[in-house]
């Protein structure tokens, strides 16, 4: 039994709403749910430590990955992330992480010292994107070729998936660029991009809105109210520079400010443009929170940047130079302080208070 909704070979006529829908309303699966159930419930019980957990669950992962592209693809990996990804259950997963990185072994830190060494923390200029568990990464029968020229633009292991949390609060030091759309007060918003990887998301914590876009050849109508009616964008390959390719470009909103909340999932196909908008207010103090599962890559991305952006990347070639891994203090203050926030043990969370980002750089607008 498949995702009714789901057809792989006609994905470009996927919706947000009817993934959102779809997903959010039906969690089929093998086992998957059970699986991590029994592996919490082992690690809280004794009869599995914090290590043994998080290769198991790293196993479960490795497992999901052999599966062929397609709709039970996307099925496994929205049972994994809707099982997972519940507020109190991932708030299990970070202790575990914490717990097994205090092992005396050094052996047993494999998994959570990639978590930690990773550089992506607030490079963004939000200030928690942490990878969580990472597959092998050579590639299998099912995973994805990769298009011409990907491996060299990206720069790392293509058939890698891998599993990470998004905690959508600004660091105290991000300064945005300013936004050229039709902008709704007291809103945050990413720039409209594609990803390089399908993925399935879900909000463990709190609600954001979602737009999605499509090129367009010339300015929408007048009178349309178009998110970016009139306005001219650059559409570069990448998030981060340097480019390749600086190209003027319009877009055209087909699903405007869709919203996703808490205990929701979707699907989303590498060549489709969104962004993700939050709330500043809520954003300070009470951020929303996404456990995200991403498949192999097999496309560079495009970004579409506000002038002002585009030229703040064209003279910082080296942007991503300016990344760093925290500390190991900080990286276990983070996750306890992310365990105590979805377990609701804290009325808020302010990572600006644990670490510093060390750049101003953030890829939103405001």
């Amino acid at each position: 039994m498949t995702i009714a909704w789901f057809d792989f070979e006609n994905h470009d006529q996927l919706t947000l709403l009817d993934s959102r829908d779809a997903l959010s309303s039906e969690c089929r699966d093998d086992g998957i749910p059970e699986a991590i159930t029994d592996i919490l419930a082992g690690a809280e019980q004794g009869r599995t430590d914090a290590t043994e957990a998080l290769k198991q669950l790293q196993e479960l992962l490795e497992q999901i990955r052999h599966t062929p592209e397609g709709a039970a693809r996307v099925e496994r990996m929205n049972a994994f992330v809707r099982t997972l990804g519940q507020a109190d259950r991932l708030a299990a997963f970070l202790e575990l992480m914490r717990a097994s990185l205090r092992s005396a072994r050094p052996s047993d830190h494999e998994i959570t010292e990639r978590s930690r060494a990773s550089r992506a923390h607030c490079i963004y200029g939000w200030s928690g994107q942490s990878l969580l568990l990472a597959s092998e990464m050579d590639p299998l029968p099912s995973t994805s070729p990769a298009g011409d020229g990907v491996e060299e633009m990206m720069g790392s292991a293509l058939a890698e998936w891998v599993a990470s949390i998004h905690v959508w609060q600004p660091n105290p030091e991000a300064r945005g660029f300013e936004s050229v759309k039709r902008f709704e007060p007291n809103a945050i918003v990413e720039p409209p991009h594609s990803h390089p990887f399908s993925f399935v998301s879900y909000v463990s914590v709190g609600e954001m809105r979602q737009s999605i876009y499509e090129e367009a050849v010339a300015p929408a109508p007048a009178g349309s109210a178009d998110r970016y009616q009139d306005v001219e964008l650059e559409r570069v390959d990448g998030v981060w520079p340097p480019h390749q390719e600086y190209v003027r470009s319009r877009l055209r909103t087909t699903e405007d400010r869709l919203l996703l909340k808490q205990g929701q999932s979707y699907f989303m196909p590498p060549d489709m443009i969104h962004d993700v908008e939050v709330d500043r207010a809520a954003a300070v103090d009470r951020p929303a929170i996404t456990f995200f599962l991403r498949a192999e890559t097999v496309q560079v991305p495009k970004s579409y940047m506000v002038p002002s952006m585009a030229d703040f990347h064209r003279g910082n070639p080296e942007l991503t130079s300016r990344a760093k891994s925290l500390t190991l203090q900080e990286w276990d203050a983070m996750l306890e302080a992310m365990a105590r926030y979805l377990r609701g043990d804290a009325d808020h969370l302010r990572l600006g208070e644990i670490f510093e980002c060390g750049s101003s750089y953030a890829f939103m607008n405001v």
